[in-house]
């Protein structure tokens, strides 16, 4: 998008425009859902997400400063803490479990996930216990250090590491399994 549009769009949203924020919205809804489907366990709640995120988007744009970066960035950033305040206010587990005993046995190194498509990924990032899923998240997707996602959720840096180890297992096991499922006719 180009720059100038970009920036004549956000000055509109901050004079409170509708043409301008559903531009936005528009623009960037692709963008704020895919963030909001990782960490949501299905696709109602990453909608709740997504319109909660555009909520405090028209309500901080004043805050965003074109001298200090670009929009998307921000965005990203503004949505994530978004979410995990909703997660925060939300939270009725605790952000450390134990790895499910339905999990099977075999080596996952063994998968092939190239006969798996991004929506049986996002869907097995979706079943993710749920303190894996956010550590996950934050990690991987975010590349936030052990320190920052610690902070953000309340737990240790051990906490953290450990979770991401074991969400990575977890991920790579349940892979493994669908890809079985796939190769017998199963999915």
């Amino acid at each position: 998008m180009h720059e100038v549009h970009l920036l004549h769009m956000i000055e509109g949203c901050r004079q409170g425009k509708s043409a301008s924020e559903e531009a936005l919205f528009r623009r960037f809804a692709p963008t704020v859902v895919a963030i909001a489907r990782r960490y949501a366990t299905d696709e109602p709640l990453a909608l709740d997400y997504v319109q909660e995120c555009f909520v405090v988007v028209f309500e901080k744009i004043n805050r965003f400063d074109p001298q200090r970066g670009a929009f998307e960035p921000w965005l990203h950033r503004l949505c994530v803490n978004v979410i995990l305040q909703i997660l925060r206010k939300n939270k009725t587990a605790q952000a450390t479990v134990e790895l499910p005993p339905e999990l099977p046995d075999g080596d996952p190194e063994e998968a092939d996930t190239e006969v798996l498509d991004a929506a049986q990924i996002l869907d097995a990032i979706r079943q993710l216990p749920r303190g894996y899923r956010e550590v996950f998240n934050l990690s991987v997707f975010e590349d936030w250090p052990h320190r920052d996602i610690a902070e953000a959720l309340g737990i240790s840096e051990s906490s953290s590491r450990s979770q991401l180890a074991r969400a990575k297992q977890w991920l790579k096991q349940k892979l493994t399994q669908t890809t079985r499922h796939y190769e017998q006719g199963l999915v």
